[in-house]
Formats: structure tokens, C-alpha cells, sequence
């Protein structure tokens, strides 16, 4: 078959099958992974290793362009890609490559992605005119950023030594004659930078509309692809069956492409019960292995050979970095959890990523048919993938109603090189509920050619080890099996440690076939041993996700890289994770993770004799299996420190009439480009990114001189989804609005306390507002303002004489932070002091606690700062949270966390769900002592306090994975001549 190029290289091409590197057919198997929701970069590398060794072959990343151009380009065009920073984008790319992953680059302009503005920094907003578009303004806008970047990806694609395969333009988006013009001059960057391998896009419209397909009229990319998230929020969904037939009708020239495939679901304040991250419904049931199994076997029975699961890892949406429908965590549900522990979704996705990696036949299959008559049972849907030029066929089974979870026998009807075979022919083959199945058929696997006619339990995966080919079947403990394997004559069958299973064997026809149970073996194969050179393993699923394959060390066709066709790997049961294998001599080094003591099994080359363990030898011993084992003892729990030795300091001082604030920013603009959302009221325009405050908390403080006859204010305050504001007069409080879930601004009439007016005087009206992140461009075009909208003295002739503006100090191009950058701290009085940071003096602070009984007792803000020192096993990887037991959900009140300068969470009690929030290794400190830091605004005059307050942890792991300190952002005594001087503010 012909193969498609971009012209401009041939080490990635394409057909209607797959894409090939270097010439070589590959199922693209993906995980989503984005660099800045991980924001020590030192852990960047444990999430590759995480991502290789549980079966994926690729990583998929957007670049957030807000966070490389916090200001408009002045002229050099580079950007900030700070070394060592989650900024790096170029250690991103080497930890990729280190790990042997080919990467999908996804750099926008627009990325959506649930971050503030969908990636487009919050001065872009502020340009005249359309985004999106062929609009001069917005070209001018982004031409810098992306010539930034394409530089960066041309340097390290394929043809340079480099992992990245394919690159994304725009995102999302849907052609016109206008839009045309826009998604040219992106490619046509590319292009014009070095970018020579293909170009891929994702349709907003699932794969269904062609947009800038190369098989429809207009501007077009490479590769066409489409997304989906078929899991429904509240329950089990049907299968969809469409990206088969709208890939025929639209890009019928490309592999199917799913560039985002759910691997979770995002969850929105408010959506689920308190307690958690807010996922775990998700992850634990609706997006859970039985999702996998069934949802991204059936996309393989639908001819996608590139599939990215979209999160693969969520991460956090720390700094503000969150858009207005998604709070804290970005864990999506997804595979590896938000606090890197891979969960048992992941070993679903080993057992299938590493029968892709050997399947060569599948990557070339074609779709013959599909239905509910090839079984026994109308009951189960059936996909025939037949690879026309070799003969070998893979049958998808699933039941007709996703939903179901019914236990289902049935025989499947297979056409193989002997001819149509009913199989089992003895006994009967069972669907159990949402459990989906993938039945090959002449499949020829291992060094010796072998050539299975047909298996009913599933394949794993396979590898030669010395002259022998090693296989490994599995089915749902409690299924039979049966496989028939083609011998021109008998061979010998020895059965000796194969005794769990029940084997038993006939020889007719030129096929062996063999019967068996799969029993529950607690991760102990059932070994079968044909001639001299064929072991089958035979296990229940439970115990193959505790199997590993991992590729030994450079030897092969790739370097770092594997792919189908090298299949050089031992085979190491047990362990949590299996990070690197390499033989040296005698012994197998393996590089990997424990969750508790462990009894570790390997088969390997008959050279190997002895285990080193991330470096320390182990004591192994020789099995009736022909394989090695050896335990090793591992901690499951450790001691965590209790917080206390609370300081506290008030963070509110703008609501005093006196406050000094001729530092703020003047906000006397009178004019805006906000057109689709102009003013309500007001002279002056108060929309924040256009004085240079683009996240965090906003205080506007209006002044006016008070004739007396003054009785209300009418204001609209705008601050995105589930947002809220407190507002103050003369230090007085008026009121606050919680804001809401499903709108991004509200408008308040508030009475004004007669006794509060300074008659003849200056008096302020302050308004101190929650700032939930810059919309998408899915809401009003991606220009929607942070601020108040309108407002209005009610009573006399009174107006706003002027007003003064604080985000965080600095805005955006003078933040003193440029480490953690602009995004990480907002207007709170302690965080432009910088009382965040560790090494801020606070020794004049009260001793106080945020807890029942201290809290805030009014309505305003305190600011609490607490240090703790940490004890871990040396070793060892433990990843903890902070858990807020919640108040009364009718308190109404926000807390912002800070570990260590960082800002990690915000808490809504009143809205929720999260109420656990992960405080990243390395960031949290183990060899010196950590500074948390929570700001409490309660919104209610009653006041708010915290129910309760802990360090929790997800797990215990020995590890080979060194974590250490990251230690490298400046702390306060650093940063204290860029800040205002800082003093002691009462509690409220």
C-alpha cells in the first residue's frame, strides 16, 4: 500500500492504517500528560517511567502559552522557559526520551484543557478584536509564542535524534473560509521553523465534521483525528459506534485518530459530594479497568491504531493555572493519580499495551464485519479485524448492551487457515458483564514462528528468552481457556508445574489443544512447556496485572525506544512497578517499586542467576517453574506529624478608610476592547487583565466624598463559575454573594449603613473578589473580564471619584516570584509581602489557630502560617495530601493552601467537593523543615473556621525512584527587597 508523507521527510509516514517511524508500522498507544500540572519538574521523570512501564509507547502534552509569555513579546520573540522550572519545556522533552517514549506535541495557540484562558495568557484579551481568527491583532499576538516553540519541537522530532512524531495545530476549532486563513499560518509556521514530520489536528466535533481533513476541500493538516469521552457522569454508557464509520466518510486516507480518548472525566465545583479530590466516583466506577477493558478495546475493533487517553495523568491545577469550571485537582480519574500513584486502571492498561506492542498483525487490520452473529448468543457484539497480507484475525467481543452486566456463555464462530472453527469446541466461552475480549486467531508470535490458530483466553504478551518463546494467557479467574497451536508434528507436552490449571491436551489435524481452568493463582503462572522451546503461562487476570515486561537495556532497534517487531524483554512478576531491566554478567538489575513485602518472580536468559534490586543484591531461589524468586521486606506505613504551632496575622488591612494604597494601580481606564461585554455602569473600566492582573484575588477600593445622601451601591461583580465577593464600606461590612455554578457574574444592591458614611470625607468602598481563572474560548469568545462591570452610587448625585487596583504585586511583568511565576500568589496583603514564603518573619504574629475555636470571627481574612518537620524512611516514595475535614456546608468561607511559597489548593467549603490536596514530593521538604501557609476569608459576618486539619498519604512505596528535596525557588529572605515592607495586621 502506498504510504503517505509531508514531502519533506520519510521517518514518519502514514496510510489508511496506521502511521510508521522509520518505516516500521506502529499502534500509537498515548498518555496524556501535561509538564505544568506536575510542578516539580524532578518528578517529571517518575511519571515517564510510571507511563513506559504500564504499557503506553507515547506521550501527549500541550504547551500552555500563558505560562511562557505572562506579557506581550517586546521584541525578542523567547519566552520564559526557565531551566529546572515546570516551565522547562526542553527537560521535559529529554525525561520523555530518557523513558523511551515517542511524544505528540500540542502547543496550540489555543489548548483548552481546562486552564485559565485555554492556555492564552490574560493579556491576550485585551487586543482588539476577534481571537481565534485571521484578525492582525491576534496574529501579532501569538506569531512570537509560536515561533518559540516550533523552534523547540523542530529540534527535538525524530529526524534529530528527538522523540516528538507528530505535532498538533490549533485545537478544537472548526474551518471556514476565515479560519482557513488562521490554521494555514499555523502550519505555515510550523514549517517555516524546521518542523518536517506531520501535522494532526483535533476536531471539535469528534472526528465527525472533517474539519481540515486532507480528504476534504481547504486548508488541511496530515493527519485528520477526532476526540471522545464516551463514559456518561452518572452512569454506564452505550458503546459508540461511530468513529469507524465517520473516519470512512471523512479521512479515510489516515489511520483513526482518537487524540483524546476519555481516560476519567473532569469534575466542576459543586458536581459531587464533599470529601476527596472530587474523582474518585469516577475513577472507581464509571472510568474504572472494566471501563478500559470494554470502551478502548471496542476503539481498536474500530481500526484506531492512534489512541491518546486523555488524562492519562491529570495532575493538579495549582497557582491559579484553573479555568472557571474546574477547581484544584485535574485528577480526571485518571490512571496515575493526581499524587503519582498508578492505580489498577493501570495494570488494565499494561495487559493491553503490551499485547499491542507484540500484535504486528493488528497495527495492519482491516474491519470485515461486525454484529451479533458470529456467536452462539445474540447477546455479544463482534468486530472481525483480518489482516489481509498475512491471514492472522482478531476478534472483539463485548456484549451487544454495554451496559450489561450480565454473565454470558457463548461459542464464537472463526474463520482460521483450517477453515470456520466454533470455539471453545469444548466447553464454552464466557462474557462477565462489562468484560470485553480480543480472540486471536493465526497469530504468529515468537523466534520460532509459532502459529497459534486461535486462543480464547487472551494474550498478554510474549518474548524469546535464549531460544525460548514464552507466552502468556489470561482470562477472569473462575473462565476456562482454550488454545490451539499449530505442530507439524506431536510435540511433547510436560504438565509438571502446570497443575493448578487442570490441562489436559489433544494432537489432531496438526493442532495441539489445550483445555484449562484459569485459577485464581495469586500472581503464580501455570506453566505448560511444549518441546524444548515453548512455555505457555497461563494465569487468572488478577494475578498477569501483577506481571511485568520490561525491555532490557539497549538492546533494541530503537535505543531508548521500543516498538513492535523488538521484542527483547524478561518477564518479572510482583512488584507495584518495574521501572528498567538490564543484565550485567549474572545478575539482572531491575530498577522498580514496592507497595509492601513482595515476593518477586523472573524468568530471564539462562545466564542470569542472581537479582539486584535498585542496586542492593537479593537472595533468589530457583522455582519447580524454571523461573527465579526472591522476597523482599517493604514498609506499608509510616508516621506523620500533627499540625499545630499555628501564627496569625490579619490579611485584610484595605477595608480601613486610611489604608494606603497610592501604590495600587490607578484603574482610570475609560475605554475597553471587551466589546462583547462592555460596561454596565460606571465611568471607569475595572476589568482586571487590562491593568495586568490576569489570576488571584482582585481588591478594588472606590473613593468618594460622602454628601450623607448616599443609601445604596449597585454593583456587578464578574469573576467566573462559583466565584464570590465580600464587599466593605468605610470598613464596614455590607455584604457578600457566593457567586454561582452555573454563572460568572452577579449584580448586588447593598444598603448602606448611614452611621458608615464619612460625611464631606474621602470614604472607600472596597471590594475584595475571588478570581476563578480567564474562560475558555467556548464562553464569549475567550474574552471575558475579571472585575466589576458596573456599579453605582444610589442616593444624591454622588459619584466615584476614582479607583485603585490590587492583584498580585507586581501584575504580571513585575511579579517578584519568577520562579513559581505570576500565576502562583494573588492580591491577598500576605501574599504581596510575600508571608507565604518560608523564612518570613513573623515572630510578632499571635499564636492562633484556624481550627474550631480560632478561624476568623468576622467577616474578612486571616492568614495562618505553621511549620512541621517531616521523617521518612530513606528510600522510600510517600505521597501525601492535606485533608480538610469540611465545616457545616452553610459556613461560607475559602481557603488558599501554601506549601513552602507554593500555592497547592483552593478550598470552597460551601461548594466543594475537594477537600484533599496534594503536596508534591520534593516540594515538600524531607530534609529541612516545610512552611504551610492557609489564608481563611470568611464571606459571612459569623465568621468561618477549619473542622479539621491532616497530613494523609496515599501509600508506602520502596522505590528506585530517588526523591529529594527541590529546593531551588527563592524562599522569603531572597525575595524581600522585591516586596513592600510587611507589618503586623490585628485578626479578624
Amino acid at each position: 500500500m502506498r504510504r503517505n508523507s509531508t514531502g519533506l521527510t520519510n521517518a514518519v509516514t502514514w496510510d489508511s492504517h496506521a502511521i510508521s517511524i522509520f518505516g516500521q508500522p506502529t499502534f500509537i498507544l498515548s498518555a496524556e500528560v501535561h509538564p505544568w500540572r506536575e510542578p516539580n519538574p524532578n518528578l517529571w521523570a517518575d511519571i515517564m517511567q510510571k507511563v513506559k512501564a504500564n504499557g503506553f509507547n507515547t506521550i501527549s502534552f500541550y504547551v500552555n502559552w500563558a505560562l511562557h509569555y505572562p506579557t506581550p513579546d517586546t521584541g525578542n520573540g523567547d519566552g520564559d522557559w526557565e531551566s529546572g522550572t515546570y516551565r522547562d519545556l526542553q527537560a521535559y522533552i529529554d525525561e520523555a526520551k530518557k523513558a523511551g517514549l515517542w511524544m505528540i506535541a500540542r502547543p496550540g495557540p489555543y489548548i483548552n484543557g481546562e486552564t485559565t484562558g485555554g492556555g492564552f495568557p490574560g493579556w491576550v484579551g485585551n487586543v482588539a478584536g476577534a481571537l481565534r481568527t485571521n484578525n492582525p491583532n491576534y496574529t501579532q499576538a501569538w506569531m512570537p509564542y509560536m515561533n518559540a516553540v516550533s523552534k523547540i519541537i523542530a529540534d527535538n522530532q525524530v529526524t534529530n535524534g528527538g522523540p516528538i512524531i507528530l505535532v498538533q495545530a490549533e485545537n478544537e476549532y472548526s474551518a471556514s473560509p476565515e479560519n482557513d486563513i488562521y490554521m494555514q499560518a499555523i502550519i505555515d509556521t510550523y514549517r517555516a521553523n524546521g518542523i518536517v514530520i506531520p501535522i494532526t489536528f483535533n476536531d471539535q466535533h469528534g472526528g465527525a465534521a472533517g474539519n481540515f481533513s486532507p480528504d476534504e476541500p481547504g486548508t488541511h493538516v496530515n493527519i485528520y483525528c477526532g476526540d471522545s469521552y464516551p463514559q456518561g457522569q452518572n452512569s454506564w454508557a452505550q458503546v459508540q459506534t461511530v468513529y469507524y464509520s465517520d473516519h470512512e466518510a471523512v479521512a479515510y486516507s489516515n489511520p483513526l485518530c482518537l487524540t483524546e480518548f476519555g481516560g476519567g472525566y473532569i469534575v466542576g465545583w459543586g458536581q459531587v459530594a464533599r470529601g476527596g479530590t472530587g474523582y474518585e466516583e469516577y475513577s472507581t466506577y464509571l472510568t474504572d479497568a472494566q471501563y478500559e477493558n470494554v470502551f478502548y478495546k471496542d476503539t481498536y475493533a474500530q481500526t484506531a491504531t492512534l489512541l491518546n487517553v486523555y488524562m492519562l495523568f491529570g495532575g493538579t491545577n495549582w497557582g491559579q493555572t484553573a479555568e472557571p469550571t474546574v477547581y484544584t485537582s485535574y485528577d480526571y480519574g485518571g490512571g496515575i493519580n493526581e499524587n503519582r500513584v498508578a492505580g489498577p486502571k493501570m495494570n488494565e492498561m499494561r495487559l493491553q499495551g503490551l499485547f499491542l506492542r507484540v500484535s504486528r498483525g493488528l497495527v495492519d487490520s482491516t474491519l470485515i464485519a461486525n454484529g451479533t452473529n458470529y456467536t452462539t448468543s445474540v447477546l455479544i457484539h463482534t468486530a472481525e479485524l483480518r489482516n489481509l497480507n498475512t491471514g492472522a484475525a482478531f476478534y472483539v467481543l463485548r456484549h451487544e448492551d454495554s451496559t450489561s452486566t450480565d454473565l454470558t456463555p457463548t461459542q464464537l464462530n472463526v474463520t482460521t487457515s483450517q477453515g470456520q472453527v466454533l470455539i471453545p469446541k469444548n466447553g464454552e466461552l464466557t462474557l462477565d458483564g462489562r468484560e470485553s475480549k480480543i480472540i486471536d486467531v493465526d497469530y504468529v508470535f515468537g523466534a520460532s514462528q509459532t502459529r497459534m490458530l486461535y486462543s480464547t483466553a487472551e494474550i498478554m504478551t510474549w518474548t524469546t528468552i535464549d531460544a525460548t518463546d514464552y507466552i502468556i494467557f489470561y482470562a477472569l479467574a473462575g473462565q476456562t481457556g482454550e488454545t490451539a497451536i499449530i505442530f507439524n508434528q506431536q510435540p511433547t507436552v510436560d504438565l509438571t508445574a502446570a497443575s493448578n490449571a487442570n490441562v489436559t491436551w489433544n494432537y489432531e489435524n496438526d493442532a495441539l489443544t489445550l483445555n484449562y481452568d484459569l485459577t485464581s493463582s495469586y500472581g503464580t503462572p501455570s506453566v505448560v512447556r511444549l518441546n524444548s522451546d515453548l512455555v505457555l503461562l497461563i494465569m487468572d487476570r488478577d494475578s498477569a496485572a501483577q506481571w511485568h515486561a520490561p525491555v532490557i537495556d539497549g538492546n533494541n532497534d530503537f535505543g531508548a525506544y521500543f516498538s513492535i517487531g523488538t521484542n527483547e524483554t524478561v518477564l518479572v512478576g510482583g512488584p507495584y512497578l518495574v521501572r528498567t531491566a538490564e543484565i550485567q554478567g549474572d545478575a539482572l538489575y531491575l530498577e522498580g517499586d514496592l507497595n509492601g513485602t513482595t515476593t518477586i518472580e523472573f524468568f530471564a536468559p539462562s545466564a542470569v542467576s542472581s537479582l539486584m534490586w535498585n542496586g542492593q543484591s537479593v537472595s533468589v531461589s530457583r522455582t519447580s517453574r524454571g523461573s527465579y524468586q526472591a522476597a523482599i521486606q517493604a514498609a506499608t506505613s509510616v508516621n506523620l506529624p500533627t499540625l499545630g504551632g499555628w501564627k496569625v496575622s490579619g490579611s485584610l488591612p484595605e477595608i480601613d478608610p486610611d489604608f494606603d494604597d497610592s501604590a495600587f494601580v490607578t484603574a482610570n481606564l475609560t475605554s475597553t476592547n471587551y466589546t462583547n461585554l462592555p460596561p454596565l455602569s460606571g465611568e471607569y473600566v475595572l476589568y482586571s487583565q487590562q491593568y495586568g492582573f490576569y489570576g488571584g484575588n482582585l481588591i478594588f477600593r472606590g473613593h468618594f466624598n460622602a454628601s450623607g445622601e448616599e443609601t445604596a451601591i449597585n454593583v456587578t461583580v464578574q469573576g467566573g463559575y462559583a466565584f464570590g465577593y465580600s464587599s466593605f464600606i468605610n470598613g464596614v461590612f455590607l455584604g457578600s454573594n457566593q457567586g454561582n455554578l452555573t454563572v460568572s457574574y452577579t449584580t448586588d444592591l447593598w444598603e448602606i449603613p448611614s452611621s458608615a458614611l464619612r460625611i464631606g470625607q474621602d470614604n472607600v468602598f472596597v471590594v475584595i473578589q475571588d478570581h476563578m481563572g480567564i474562560d475558555e474560548t467556548s464562553t464569549n469568545g475567550g474574552k471575558e473580564p475579571r472585575g466589576i462591570r458596573g456599579y453605582a452610587l444610589i442616593g444624591g448625585n454622588t459619584t466615584i471619584s476614582y479607583w485603585k487596583l490590587q492583584g498580585n504585586y507586581g501584575g504580571a511583568a513585575h511579579a517578584p516570584d519568577t520562579f513559581r511565576g505570576y500565576l502562583n500568589e494573588g492580591g491577598l496583603y500576605a501574599e504581596r509581602i510575600g508571608a507565604h514564603l518560608p523564612g518570613y518573619p513573623d515572630e510578632a504574629w499571635e499564636n492562633g489557630t484556624p481550627l474550631t475555636g480560632g478561624g476568623v470571627h468576622t467577616a474578612g481574612i486571616n492568614f495562618y502560617r505553621t511549620t512541621f518537620d517531616l521523617s521518612l524512611p530513606e528510600g522510600y516514595d510517600v505521597p501525601i495530601r492535606l485533608s480538610i475535614t469540611p465545616s457545616n456546608i452553610t459556613s461560607n468561607f475559602r481557603t488558599q493552601i501554601y506549601l513552602n511559597g507554593w500555592q497547592l489548593g483552593k478550598y470552597v467549603n460551601n461548594l466543594g467537593p475537594q477537600t484533599t490536596f496534594v503536596l508534591p514530593a520534593g516540594i515538600l521538604r524531607t530534609s529541612s523543615p516545610n512552611t504551610l501557609a492557609l489564608s481563611i476569608w470568611s464571606l459571612d459576618e459569623a465568621g468561618a473556621s477549619i473542622e479539621g486539619l491532616e497530613l494523609i498519604y496515599d501509600g508506602v512505596f520502596s522505590s528506585g525512584f530517588p526523591i529529594s528535596d527541590y529546593i531551588s525557588a527563592p524562599d522569603y529572605p531572597e525575595q524581600a527587597y522585591l516586596r513592600p515592607p510587611g507589618v503586623y495586621v490585628e485578626p479578624m
